[in-house]
């Protein structure tokens, strides 16, 4: 009967939820026949991908978190997103290549009179200037800073702990100083030479690639999906054991709901409230109401209660919904976890899309910006794409904050978007482009420390959160994925180590 089948709830389809349904589904259809094939849901308030990880440049670098505590993570999922694309037609279905990398030091860049930024701050029209952002080289455990950050970073205390992980993990930064050499400017040719001061190779196609991000995302859902996945569109309200209930003071929302979308139909999206029969979400669920509220009647030890529709009984449950991770504190079967524990919040960073006037070539750039007055608002990176397209992105604003509770909410800064595509223009002759998408931002997620959480949560039955990031999620989500699928499976990660990652380390 379906209600003896295991229930394996994921919530958040961004890169790292939709890794992980790849790779659980993968699990289960090698070990189980499908009528005793556990139940795997994957929940997402909006569309898959419609955060951070469909709005990211997708740079993917080897060895560029070496001497970090995701060192490994990241050497393994570098060569795991390579085996990914070589199994699933990655460099048609993704973008999926790889590529040079080069950090371009540009000239002191006068721009627009900028207006008021923080109400602490204000700028002359000579004191606005973009923002340098340097590279660095990566330093062992305990070393001290040496240099300025090239990524963004929460403040933090600043003990010799968060100081070591805000300028490693959170800083895209070289892997080695005797491997970054000097070229020519004309190594790429599309960089205007007048403001180019200096063009350092940082990375080549042994050890740097890139994906388009959103591409990647759908077709590992569609992998999934074919394994069996069931995709709900749904916001989750509170996650309970069952048994007990306690009083909600959240309202039910809205959940992103702009009717049947081609996304609905492409993966058989589903509301909770219009699931077919066959893939109802009150099939395990038989719901009794008492004192205005469902009350459950299950042998499964979580309930999860959605903004419509039935509740979804759950044997486990991974929460993985990026820069919205800390919404599990809310919910009753979270309780004992603490915010010290998932300090992670929304970095707000600004990109555009673009054609440019000619193709480019598969080169990644890293624009370092003299003359600067804040430190780290503009980290200027340039991804020329396979599809012809460019993707441009910088202008982190203001510090890490709470994202809005519908990522389809408009979060840009007219000024900083247009800031940016200045930016772009006055480094660029083939920059001058016209603009497919502008106006644009997301959240990223980072953790305070700059290590993510890829963790069972200690002493429940079921539950798990995989989540925090930052500027990696990318690069690091098919290895997480992969890890949290053998925690659900087979009970213990055997692919990598992740103690560094535990909520309660």
């Amino acid at each position: 009967m379906a209600s003896e089948r295991e229930t394996i709830v994921i919530i958040g389809a961004g890169i790292i939820g939709v890794s992980t349904a790849y790779f659980t589904a993968k699990k289960l259809a090698e070990k189980y026949t499908a009528d005793k094939r556990p139940r795997l849901i994957l929940l997402e308030q909006c569309e898959p991908g419609c955060s951070a990880s469909g709005k990211s440049g997708g740079f993917l670098a080897r060895h560029w978190s070496d001497g970090t505590d995701t060192e490994k993570l990241a050497q393994f999922s570098y060569d795991l997103h390579a085996k990914l694309a070589a199994e699933l037609g990655g460099a048609d279905k993704w973008g999926y290549r790889a590529v040079d990398t080069f950090c371009a030091e540009i000239d002191r860049i006068p721009i627009m009179p900028a207006k008021q930024h923080k109400s602490s701050h204000f700028r002359t029209e000579a004191e606005s200037v973009v923002t340098s952002i340097e590279v660095i080289a990566p330093r062992s455990r305990r070393s001290s800073p040496a240099a300025a950050t090239m990524e963004y970073s929460l403040p933090t205390t600043p003990s010799e702990d968060n100081m070591h992980q805000n300028s490693t993990h959170a800083s895209i930064s070289v892997p080695e100083i005797e491997s970054v050499k000097v070229v020519e400017p004309e190594t790429v040719p599309w960089l205007r030479t007048n403001v180019l001061t200096k063009l350092r190779q940082v990375g080549d196609t042994a050890n740097t690639a890139q994906v388009d991000p959103l591409k990647l995302t759908r077709a590992l859902l569609a992998e999934a999906k074919a394994r069996g996945l069931e995709i709900v569109r749904a916001k989750v309200i509170d996650v309970a054991e069952t048994g007990y209930r306690p009083p909600l003071i959240e309202f039910p929302v809205d959940n992103c709901s702009r009717g049947k979308t081609a996304i609905d139909e492409e993966f058989n999206i589903v509301g909770p409230s219009s699931a077919p029969a066959s893939t109802s979400l009150a099939a395990d669920s038989p719901v009794g109401m008492q004192d205005g509220w469902s009350k459950p009647m299950t042998n499964k030890p979580y309930i999860l209660q959605l903004d419509q529709g039935s509740d979804i009984p759950a044997d486990k449950i991974v929460v993985a919904c990026g820069a919205w991770v800390t919404s599990c504190l809310r919910w009753e079967a979270f309780r004992e976890v603490s915010a010290s524990q998932i300090p992670i919040q929304g970095l707000r960073v600004h990109y555009l899309l673009a054609k440019p006037k000619y193709d480019l070539p598969a080169q990644a750039v890293f624009a370092e910006i003299n003359g600067t007055v804040y430190s780290g608002e503009d980290a200027i990176e340039i991804y020329p794409r396979p599809d012809g397209s460019v993707f441009v992105c910088g202008e982190a604003l203001d510090d890490p904050e709470m994202p809005p509770h519908n990522p389809f909410e408009p979060i840009y800064s007219k000024r900083a978007t247009s800031r940016l595509k200045q930016i772009v223009n006055d480094v660029s002759p083939a920059l001058s482009f016209d603009i497919i998408q502008y106006g644009l931002a997301c959240h990223l997620p980072v953790h305070a420390k700059g290590i993510p959480v890829i963790s069972k949560v200690p002493n429940t039955r079921g539950l798990f959160v995989a989540a925090g990031h930052g500027c990696w999620g990318i690069l690091n989500g098919p290895a997480t994925g992969l890890s949290v699928s053998e925690l659900l499976v087979d009970g213990q990660p055997t692919s990598l180590d992740l103690s560094n990652f535990r909520l309660d380390r």
